[in-house]
């Protein structure tokens, strides 16, 4: 057993067994930017990526006295990271904004794995079959929404109430994320979904 591997022990037993503070002090200075940076990496949000982190370490000293000090700790606290990501690109926290980071993103993903097309494709019709299930002004407003349009400037082009937008929106984001969480889309689909709304956006569908 390494060293490292040793010290990560002897935190693991002093919060199991003694709720030594000082140990979980240490460990949370250990891992908190590692674990900060990988968050930020993934929801491109200082403040959510925080937040998590912060949830995370919560839960774990929360958990504590369930612990294995003979676990592999990285790749514990990891796993709990990725967990908590997903939970974040499942929950309604997502920002519009977000979506040219993850273009971004699924651009040089699927460069690299080009038998994604076919995914990328299919996720692609699914996503143009939910907006034209929707009513007209709620696809609109999506759509102009993911165009960067502030929310005053798309009620004056469709002539409603900043709330009726606001609602539209809100609405149809919900039965996007339905459709998605319906068909099992794992993150790396959701983003080719996003991308998939860009795409459609910038055609003017």
């Amino acid at each position: 057993m390494t060293q490292e591997n040793l010290l990560y022990e002897d935190w693991l037993i002093a919060i199991r067994e003694r709720d030594d503070k000082g140990a979980f002090g240490k460990l949370y200075h250990h891992f908190w930017d590692g674990l900060y940076g990988h968050a930020l990496l993934r929801t491109r949000d200082a403040q959510q990526a925080e937040d998590i982190v912060q949830e995370l370490f919560i839960q774990f000293w929360e958990k504590r006295d369930r612990l294995d000090s003979q676990m592999t700790l990285p790749g514990y606290l990891y796993g709990m990271l990725k967990y908590k990501i997903v939970d974040f690109f499942n929950s309604n926290k997502i920002k519009p904004q977000l979506l040219d980071f993850w273009a971004e993103d699924l651009y040089v993903f699927v460069q690299q794995h080009p038998e994604e097309l076919e995914t990328y494709r299919a996720l692609e019709e699914l996503l143009s079959q939910e907006l034209d299930r929707m009513p007209t002004n709620m696809k609109q407003a999506i759509l102009l929404k993911w165009d960067e349009f502030s929310i005053r400037d798309i009620a004056t082009r469709l002539g409603l109430s900043e709330q009726t937008v606001k609602n539209n929106i809100s609405e149809g984001s919900k039965r996007l994320k339905h459709a998605l969480l319906s068909r099992g889309i794992d993150r790396y689909s959701t983003m080719m979904v996003l991308f998939a709304l860009q795409s459609l956006t910038t055609a003017g569908i």
